[in-house]
């Protein structure tokens, strides 16, 4: 078991150097692209967005963050993984070769299990739910959501019952 982790961790090492290397200006995007979809901008950002604008996808947005962080945290469990950064550096699996130098950054500076990554596991899933959404509704097949027309409506008569506007 330990020799398969390890190819899988060197696979997670070479994917993290390669991107290090070869975009090394992109680091805030990347920062951005993960904290843009992380669980607490699920709950408080992207769920209200989506749930007023198409509720059928507002809800599977908060079904795939739930499950994917409680998914996460199992797998965290059974894996315990080391963290990258950590392991590059422990791990007898270089004793041949040199490690891949590699940066860590502040967000990969978290402490406990690292493997599976949770900003992957819940950033994937979250963006999943949004590209489809959206490649569903400009193809013509998300009828599911009411028009804009109703929206519009819809939300005059919120403001009128609640704000008396």
């Amino acid at each position: 078991m330990e020799a398969s982790m390890d190819i899988l961790y060197h696979t997670g090492i070479q994917a993290i150097h390669f991107l290090q290397t070869r975009y090394p200006g992109s680091q805030d995007w990347f920062l951005f692209v993960s904290f843009a979809a992380d669980l607490r901008n699920t709950f408080f950002v992207l769920f209200p967005i989506w749930f007023h604008l198409c509720e059928a996808v507002g809800i599977k947005l908060i079904w795939v963050a739930v499950i994917g962080d409680w998914l996460n945290l199992v797998f965290k469990w059974i894996l315990f993984g080391q963290r990258p950064y950590w392991w590059v550096h422990e791990t007898n699996f270089y004793q041949n070769t040199s490690a891949p130098v590699i940066q860590q950054f502040p967000v990969t500076c978290e402490t406990g299990p690292g493997s599976p990554s949770g900003h992957a596991m819940g950033s994937a899933g979250v963006y999943y739910v949004i590209v489809t959404a959206i490649l569903s509704i400009t193809q013509g097949r998300g009828r599911k959501c009411p028009s804009w027309k109703h929206r519009y409506i819809g939300g005059r008569i919120f403001q009128v019952h609640h704000f008396h506007l």
